[in-house]
C-alpha cells in the first residue's frame, strides 16, 4: 500500500503528486464553492521567512503555518466570512506550475494540477507575473516590486552595477523569477562570460551567499527589506536589476469571480492605514505595505 501523501518525505511526496491529487476525487473549486463548503483552501511555498515558515521540516497537509502570507491567507479569509477556514498544503515552489505529469513546461499552455485538481484555490505565496506563467495562470497584484542583487561582503566595493554580474556564481531556486532572468542574462548580454547558476532553495542559497559559495543571489525588494531587518552577517544589499514587476496571489484563468473578489479585498487593504495587512507588514517588513509602495514609486 502506498503510504498516505502527508507522511511521505517531502522529495518523495513531489513524485507522486499526481498519484495523490488523482487518488483524490476533487476537482477545481470556485469562489462559490469556496463559500458553499466554508472551506479556503491554498497551497503555500514557504520559499523563505520573508513568505512563510512550515514545520515540521518535511511536512505536507499536517503543517503549522508562519508568517506574512499565511497570516494575509487567514485576513481574507475573515473577510469572506467569520466561519471560513483556512486549508494549507505546503508545497515546493516549482510545483506550482506542474501539469499532470508533474513537470513544469514553461512555453505549454494549461492549468497547474494543483489548481485544476481543487487541492488548492490560489497560490498566494507572493509569486511574480512573469511572460511563461500568464500561459497558466491569472494574477490578481498585490503590490510593486523590484530585483534586488544581494552579494557576499566580499563584493563590497567591487560590485556597483549589473554589467559586473556576469561571469560570478549566483544562487537561485529552480523556476522562480530571478531563475528566469538569470537565464535571459546568459542568453543574451553574458553570453559571453555566463553568470554560473547554482540551483538550490532560497534558504540553502542565502547560506551558500553568508559563506562565501556563491557571489551573489537575487530578492524581490520584500524580501530584501526583510533581510536588512533580520541581516545575515555576511551579506549586503547591492543595487536593483531588470524592470519593475508586479507580485501577488496567482489563480486558474476560470476564476473570475475570486480574481475579482481579491482584486477588490487588495484595494481596500491599501487604502486603508490601519488595515490587517498593513500591521501585518508592519510586524514582519518594519513598514506597512503602503509605505512599501510608496518606496518602491521612487527607486530608479
Amino acid at each position: 500500500m502506498r503510504p498516505p501523501c502527508s507522511a511521505m518525505p517531502r522529495r518523495a511526496a513531489i513524485a507522486l503528486l499526481a498519484a495523490c491529487l488523482m487518488a483524490a476525487p476533487s476537482q477545481a473549486r470556485s469562489l462559490a464553492d469556496i463559500l458553499k463548503t466554508r472551506q479556503l483552501r491554498v497551497c503555500i511555498a514557504p520559499i523563505h521567512a520573508a513568505v512563510a515558515l512550515a514545520t515540521p521540516k518535511d511536512c505536507r497537509d499536517q503543517c503549522v503555518f508562519s508568517g506574512p502570507v499565511y497570516e494575509e491567507v487567514q485576513a481574507f479569509a475573515r473577510h469572506l466570512g467569520k466561519d471560513i477556514r483556512v486549508k494549507a498544503l505546503r508545497v515546493e515552489w516549482d510545483e506550482q506550475f506542474f501539469d499532470k505529469n508533474g513537470k513544469t513546461d514553461r512555453e505549454a499552455s494549461y492549468t497547474p494540477q494543483l489548481l485544476a485538481s481543487g487541492a488548492c484555490d490560489f497560490y498566494p505565496s507572493r509569486l511574480t507575473k512573469t511572460a511563461w506563467r500568464l500561459k497558466k495562470l491569472d494574477f490578481v497584484t498585490l503590490f510593486p516590486s523590484r530585483m534586488m542583487v544581494l552579494a557576499n561582503n566580499a563584493m563590497h566595493g567591487r560590485l556597483k552595477y549589473g554589467a559586473q554580474l556576469a561571469g560570478l556564481r549566483a544562487a537561485a531556486e529552480k523556476d522562480t523569477s530571478y531563475h528566469s532572468w538569470l537565464q535571459e542574462q546568459n542568453r543574451a548580454a553574458f553570453a559571453a562570460n555566463p553568470i554560473q547558476i547554482e540551483l538550490m532553495p532560497t534558504v540553502e542559497g542565502l547560506q551558500a551567499l553568508n559563506t562565501g559559495k556563491v557571489d551573489f543571489m537575487l530578492l524581490d525588494a520584500d524580501m530584501a527589506i526583510w533581510h536588512t531587518h533580520h541581516q545575515l552577517k555576511n551579506t549586503y544589499v547591492a543595487f536593483p536589476v531588470g524592470p519593475k514587476d508586479e507580485i501577488g496571489w496567482a489563480f486558474r484563468k476560470d476564476d473570475k469571480d475570486l480574481q475579482a473578489a481579491v482584486a477588490k479585498y487588495f484595494d481596500e487593504q491599501r487604502q486603508d492605514p490601519d488595515s490587517a495587512f498593513n500591521q501585518i507588514w508592519l510586524r514582519y517588513h518594519g513598514r506597512s505595505l503602503t509605505d512599501f509602495i510608496a518606496l518602491l514609486a521612487a527607486v530608479d
